[in-house]
């Protein structure tokens, strides 16, 4: 019977086995297949993201500010809530109020663009190097550098009375310059400094018992009519700078950035003295002071910001090694005797100039353009300046030892900068 109700069905036992493990075999195929599916999915997925990660900022991004996890708080910087366009409103059915808005980040490239804003593409970082250019205000004093060129004295010689110098003052100058962005965390900068400072001045004496002395000309040609009832003199002061620098982020964030330089830097300083004296007729003394120098520099710049409407205060500071000469003459002319006394020196030097600056300022909102005013201090050390020199001139024997001195400038700066 058995036999009977097989061969009804048409298939032989042995073929009915086959079926089975056919199927079998079918169904773990198949099984097999959609888990490896499975896995290459995730791991394209995964590969996406990361990929998205890496390009959703550039490497300064992902150099400074570390992506946190996907966060809904709306105070994140990585995220931004954008609402959908008005054209599209008609085009969906209502939802609350919440549904209004997508959350995004960087990460989120498989929503559509129209809809979606990255910071990280269109918002400019605090720490952020932009190509930019600026100008600035000087209103400097040069110290150390003034020139005592009369003194009122009776008729021993004993002084009575103030000494008349030639005192430089507050004067105006100015510096501009250029930055161009190597990356987002480094740039090239140039800056150029023209500043003068000039300074007049007159004395006389009604004469009888005082006289003037003059204590700028070459003692070696004083006489019994040595001295004189009035006396001017002409004092200008004149330095020109360029500086070329390597400019990169050392360390920064949404609210300061502290950045550091290396580059050269070529000085130019002149002194022009000129005095003269009712001594024989006219007598005129002239004399220049000059410095050359090139060298490295290198220095510190901070600034941070203060709240949120755009206030910030900032620091800088640099030290340069100028490597140059300085060179020095005299010239002692009289209108009737002619040339009196001449003069000249010139030796290499290497001056260090420190330089700092503090202040504050204020930036708008996109960091496009900004002002700011702070004071400003540089020193000169080991320096020739117009007063040494002419001390030397008048030693009695002429020693011309080595003439050091330390040259400041401090005033105020005034900086108004454009960045794109």
């Amino acid at each position: 019977m058995k036999d009977n109700a097989k061969k009804s069905n048409g298939l032989h036992p042995c073929h009915l086995r086959q079926n089975e493990l056919i199927v079998r075999k079918n169904v773990r195929f198949w099984i097999s297949a959609a888990f490896v599916f499975f896995l290459f999915h995730n791991f394209s997925v995964a590969q996406e993201r990361r990929v998205a990660f890496r390009t959703a900022g550039p490497p300064a991004v992902q150099k400074v500010i570390r992506l946190s996890p996907p966060s809904l708080d709306e105070t994140d910087p990585g995220v931004r809530f954008v609402g959908f366009q008005d054209e599209d409103k008609s085009d969906r059915p209502s939802k609350p109020e919440a549904d209004e808005s997508l959350w995004s980040s960087p990460l989120d490239s498989h929503l559509p663009e129209e809809k979606v804003e990255c910071c990280y593409d269109r918002c400019r970082e605090f720490w952020e190097h932009h190509n930019a250019v600026w100008g600035e205000y000087l209103y400097l004093r040069p110290r150390g550098a003034d020139v005592i060129y009369a003194t009122p004295v009776d008729g021993t010689g004993t002084p009575v009375g103030t000494q008349a110098a030639a005192a430089l003052g507050y004067d105006s100058g100015f510096r501009v310059g250029a930055a161009g962005a190597i990356d987002e965390c480094s740039s090239l900068t140039l800056n150029y400094i023209w500043y003068r400072a000039s300074n007049s001045d007159n004395v006389s004496v009604p004469g009888g018992t005082s006289f003037l002395r003059a204590d700028t000309v070459h003692p070696s040609t004083v006489n019994v009519a040595g001295d004189s009832l009035a006396a001017r003199a002409q004092y200008d002061f004149d330095m020109q700078s360029v500086d070329v620098n390597y400019r990169a982020l050392l360390w920064g964030g949404d609210h300061f950035a502290v950045n550091y330089q290396l580059g050269l830097r070529y000085a130019l300083v002149e002194q022009q003295f000129g005095a003269t004296y009712s001594i024989l007729g006219t007598t005129t003394v002239a004399t220049n002071v000059d410095f050359h120098g090139f060298g490295p520099r290198f220095g510190f710049e901070g600034e941070r910001l203060l709240g949120d409407c755009g206030w910030l205060v900032y620091s800088k500071g640099a030290v340069n090694f100028l490597f140059g000469r300085n060179s020095a003459d005299y010239l002692q002319s009289n209108i009737l005797a002619g040339t009196q006394a001449r003069t000249g020196l010139s030796e290499t030097r290497v001056v260090t100039v420190p330089e700092f600056e503090l202040g504050t300022g204020w930036v708008n909102s996109d960091g496009r353009f900004r002002i700011t005013a702070g004071y400003y201090l540089a020193a000169w050390f080991n320096m020739m300046t117009a007063p040494e020199y002419l001390s030397a001139v008048r030693e009695i024997p002429n020693s011309f030892d080595r003439q050091v001195k330390t040259l400041t400038l401090d005033g105020l700066s005034l900086r108004a900068e454009w960045r794109f």
